[in-house]
Parts: C-alpha cells; structure tokens; sequence
C-alpha cells in the first residue's frame, strides 16, 4: 500500500507543485518543465501499475 500511495503521490501532488514552484525557484524553459514534469507523471503512473499488476507480494 505505501508504493501505491508514492505513485499517486508522483502522480498528481509533485507535477503541481513543479508546475507552480519551477517558474517560481528557476530559470527553467517551458520545454524543460514540460519534460520533467511529464517524465514524474509517468513514474507515478508505472509505479500505480507496478504494484497493482505484477510487483507485490501476494
């Protein structure tokens, strides 16, 4: 259960808080902030279904 919560965690709060804090902290492009903030999304969403399709322990 605590990597599901990491993943939905990655999932939705830390790409809005990148969005609302990199602009804000840094010189990045938007290009840029688009990449990592896609790249966290999709660790969140891997993570969700790592552990509901393949990773835990049953």
């Amino acid at each position: 259960m605590l990597w599901l919560a990491v993943g939905l965690i990655f999932l939705i709060t830390i790409p809005e808080l990148l969005r609302v804090g990199l602009p804000t902290v840094t010189d990045i492009g938007a290009v840029g902030r688009s990449i990592l903030v896609s790249g966290c999304e999709l660790f969140g969403l891997g993570t969700i279904l790592w552990v509901v399709y393949g990773g835990g322990m049953r």
